[in-house]
């Protein structure tokens, strides 16, 4: 879910849901860094009831000039620059549905955590004039293979990130994901057995756009190591995940993910 992949992000913006929307993307200024994060999101996918996450991150450039970003459930690895094109294999950790607090939900089939491959497309751009802000953009494309669901996910996502003193970034996002019907009736249908055992509707979902998400983060630079920050993340669901019986009549659509996180940084 990508709410999880926010709170990854946090680890190294210093600023939680990846799930599983989507990666957060740091300026390409950054040094390496590793760090973690703390942060609040929900137990699942359209659910209400909230969790706390520790999640850690790295971001390293090899010797060679490619980029590696570990957050949290979600790496990719970019064989493009540091800026212009970027692509690359991407992997990521997709966390099921078990052993949740509501009381009906609960009653539901659980979902098992699985892994999930694909790669990543992109281009960044670095305005090198007096305010040097850096714009990217691009697609992710996952797939689990038909291990716990069948198809894909494509997320589209965005992101600016502007200097708002030597010590401070200031960052916004905006995203939205496309899923296949079978992403959509593992997280979001809802079974015969799961009627019977529930009491919600039976519900057989599409696929289709999925949500749409938007971030925004501060990072602060304390010294020369280490960084500090905070985040929000949002998450709207549309389409056949937000009609879905366990969001309209169990949870929301509206998914809130915030936290702070604390980074080292090495050149």
């Amino acid at each position: 879910m990508p709410l999880r992949r926010a709170l990854a992000g946090l680890a190294l913006t210093a600023a939680a849901a990846s799930a599983g929307a989507t990666p957060v993307s740091l300026p390409g200024s950054l040094p390496n860094m590793a760090g973690l994060g703390i942060g609040s999101t929900t137990e699942f996918a359209g659910g209400k009831d909230r969790m706390v996450g520790v999640v850690p991150g790295l971001r390293y450039v090899t010797p060679g000039g490619r980029l590696l970003e570990w957050y949290g459930p979600y790496a990719q690895f970019n064989f493009g620059g540091l800026t212009g094109f970027q692509w690359g294999p991407a992997v990521g950790l997709r966390l099921g549905r078990n052993n949740v607090d509501d009381p009906v939900v609960s009653r539901m089939h659980e979902i098992d955590t699985t892994v999930e491959a694909g790669g990543f497309i992109g281009y960044e751009y670095l305005n090198e004039g007096r305010i040097p802000w850096r714009l990217r953009g691009g697609v992710n494309v996952m797939t689990n293979a038909g291990i716990v669901y069948g198809g894909t996910h494509i997320a589209a996502t965005g992101s600016l990130w502007v200097p708002l003193h030597p010590r401070v970034y200031a960052g916004v996002g905006l995203g939205a994901t496309w899923v296949s019907g079978s992403f959509n009736r593992t997280y979001f249908g809802v079974t015969p057995s799961d009627a019977a055992a529930s009491g919600l509707p039976v519900y057989n979902p599409g696929g289709g756009l999925e949500q749409l998400t938007g971030w925004l983060a501060l990072i602060y630079q304390f010294d020369k190591h280490w960084y500090g920050g905070a985040m929000v993340y949002g998450q709207r669901l549309a389409g056949d995940a937000a009609d879905s019986p366990i969001v309209t009549q169990r949870g929301t659509r509206n998914q809130i993910t915030y936290g702070v996180g604390l980074g080292y940084a090495w050149r």
